[in-house]
C-alpha cells in the first residue's frame, strides 16, 4: 500500500507539475527475481522508511576474490537516509566509499547500520577491511525526476517491469530508442551495425546470465554506429564486454556494470565520445582509452583481480590522440599476481599505433596493494607487431592520490629505440601520504635507451 501510494504521488507530480516532486523513488523488483538473503535496505527522505529491494549475484569463477556482489538502486532529489541490515556479517566495522564524501556510518546493533548519503552517486557499504572483501554491498542512487523518453518518441521500444528474454542478437536500427523501466529485467544482448541515432536508457537491468564466459557477444555491441547514447541501465553477468562501441559521437552515462569473468571489460568506446558518472565492478579493463578525443569523468571503479582501471592499449593501429580522464574514484584494486595488464594505469601496446596526448588528473585510489603504473610497448598475443612503428608519448598524470602503499614496482618502458615511451609527466603524485619528488620515491623501473622525458614534480 505504501509503495502504491508513493507511485500515485509520483505519477501525479509527473503529469501535473515539475514543482511537486517525491523525494525518494524506490525501484520495484520483477516477479521471479529472488531478493538477497544477505542484506535488507530501507531508505528515507528523513521521514518514513521504504524498502529498496536488494539483488545478489554469486561469484562465477574460481579466482574471484568476492563471493557475492549485492546491490540496490533508487532515485532521489535529496540526501537520503539509508538503513542496512545484514545477515552476512556480525557488524563490528562499517565504512562507505568513495572516501571523498566522508560519510559517517552509525552502527545501531551487530546487524544494522544507518547513514546519510550526500545525494545521487554510486557507493560501496563495507563491513570488513582489506583489499578484497567477501560480500560487497553497492548502492546506486539516481537523480529524480527519472530520465525517460519524451512522450511520442518515434521508434520507441519499451520494456516494462518484468522479466524479458530477448536472445543474444536483439538488433537495433537507426533512430530507435530502447527504454528499460524500473523493474525491467532483460535477459539478452543488444547489437547494431552501421546505424546511427540509437538510444538505450532507463533504470532496468540487462543480464547475460544465460551465457558462459566468452561464449557470446558483448552485452551492448554496436559496430560502426554514430550518435549513440547509453544511459542509466545496470549491466550484469556479461560474458564479454559490458559495452563495446565503435564509430563516433557516443555517450555512456550513469551505467552500472558488474561482471565476473576474465574478458568482462567495462566500456570500449568510439572516437569523439564521453564516459561519465559510470560505475564499474569488472574483471578486465574498465575503461579502454583507445580512440581519439575520449573523455572519461566522474566515474567509480572497483577493479577485480584481472585487468586495469585505465587501459591505453594492447593492439590499436593508426594515430590516436587527445584523451582526458578526470575526477575518478578507484575504490578497490584486487590484483593478486604480477601480470603486465595489472596496474591502475596500464599499457602493453603491441601494434603500429601512435598513442599520444593523455591527461589523467584528480584521481583518487583506495585499497591498492599492487602497482600504479605499468606502461610499456611490447609484442603481445592480441597485437599485430610492426617492427617499424608503434609508440606511446605525451602522458600527463596530475593530482593522483593513492591512500595505500602498493608493493609492486612501477614500470614505464619502451620496447626498443623505435617503439618508445616518451614525454611522461608525473605531477603531484601522492602515495600513502608521501609526495613523489624523484625516481626513488616513485619506485620506477625504466630504460634510458627506450624511454625518454620522464619528469617528476
Amino acid at each position: 500500500m505504501k509503495q502504491r501510494l508513493l507511485l500515485m504521488i509520483l505519477c501525479f507530480a509527473t503529469l501535473c507539475s515539475d514543482v511537486v516532486l517525491a523525494k525518494v523513488f524506490v525501484y520495484p523488483m520483477a516477479d521471479g527475481i529472488k531478493k538477497s538473503s544477505l542484506f535488507e535496505i530501507e531508505v528515507s527522505d528523513g521521514g518514513e522508511f521504504l524498502e529498496s529491494p536488494v539483488y545478489t549475484n554469486v561469484a562465477q569463477w574460481k579466482t574471484n576474490r568476492c563471493k557475492t556482489t549485492s546491490w540496490t538502486s533508487f532515485a532521489t532529489d535529496t540526501k537520503p537516509v539509508v538503513r542496512v541490515k545484514t545477515n552476512a556479517y556480525k557488524v563490528e566495522v562499517c565504512r562507505i566509499l568513495p572516501r571523498k564524501y566522508n560519510i559517517a556510518c552509525h552502527i545501531l546493533n551487530d546487524s544494522t547500520v544507518e547513514f546519510k548519503l550526500p545525494g545521487p552517486g554510486q557507493y560501496s557499504v563495507e563491513f570488513e577491511e582489506g583489499v578484497a572483501i567477501a560480500h560487497p554491498l553497492l548502492i546506486f542512487v539516481d537523480t529524480y525526476p527519472l530520465k525517460k523518453p519524451a512522450e511520442h518518441t518515434p521508434n520507441l521500444i519499451v520494456f516494462e517491469k518484468g522479466i524479458h528474454e530477448i536472445g543474444d542478437n536483439y538488433m537495433l536500427k537507426s533512430n530507435q530508442t530502447v527504454y528499460l523501466a524500473p523493474g525491467a529485467y532483460v535477459k539478452g544482448q543488444f547489437v547494431s551495425d552501421g546505424q546511427e541515432n540509437i538510444t538505450i536508457m532507463g533504470q532496468g537491468i540487462i543480464s547475460g546470465e544465460e551465457y558462459p564466459a566468452r561464449s557470446h557477444n558483448h552485452m551492448i555491441a554496436f559496430r560502426n554506429c554514430n550518435n549513440v547514447l547509453i544511459e542509466g541501465v545496470t549491466i550484469i553477468n556479461a560474458p564479454r564486454f559490458c559495452v563495446s562501441l565503435t564509430g563516433t559521437n557516443q555517450i555512456c552515462r550513469n551505467l552500472k556494470m558488474m561482471g565476473w569473468w576474465f574478458s568482462t571489460d567495462g566500456i570500449g568506446i568510439g572516437s569523439n565520445s564521453l564516459i561519465e558518472d559510470c560505475f564499474f565492478k569488472v574483471n578486465d579493463d574498465a575503461i579502454k582509452l583507445y580512440r581519439s578525443n575520449t573523455i572519461a569523468r566522474r566515474c567509480v571503479i572497483w577493479q577485480m583481480e584481472n585487468g586495469a582501471p585505465f587501459q591505453i592499449g594492447w593492439n590499436m593501429p593508426g594515430y590516436n590522440t587527445n584523451f582526458h580522464v578526470y575526477d575518478v574514484d578507484i575504490i578497490r584494486v584486487e590484483h593478486p599476481w604480477d601480470n603486465p595488464n595489472e596496474a591502475v594505469f596500464d599499457a602493453i601496446h603491441g601494434s603500429n599505433g601512435i598513442m599520444t596526448n593523455y591527461l589523467y588528473e584528480d584521481i583518487r585510489i583506495d585499497n591498492c596493494k599492487h602497482r600504479l603504473f605499468h606502461i610499456m610497448t611490447k609484442p603481445n598475443r592480441f597485437g599485430s607487431w610492426d617492427p617499424e612503428r608503434g609508440e606511446i608519448r605525451n602522458l600527463t598524470f596530475r593530482n593522483i592520490e593513492c591512500y595505500t602503499e602498493p608493493e609492486m614496482r612501477n614500470i614505464i618502458m619502451g620496447h626498443d629505440s623505435i617503439h618508445k615511451v616518451s614525454n611522461v609527466l608525473l605531477e603531484n603524485i601522492k602515495v600513502n601520504g608521501k609526495l613523489w619528488k624523484n625516481m626513488s620515491d616513485a619506485n620506477l623501473l625504466t630504460n634510458e635507451n627506450t624511454t625518454e622525458g620522464i619528469i617528476i614534480k
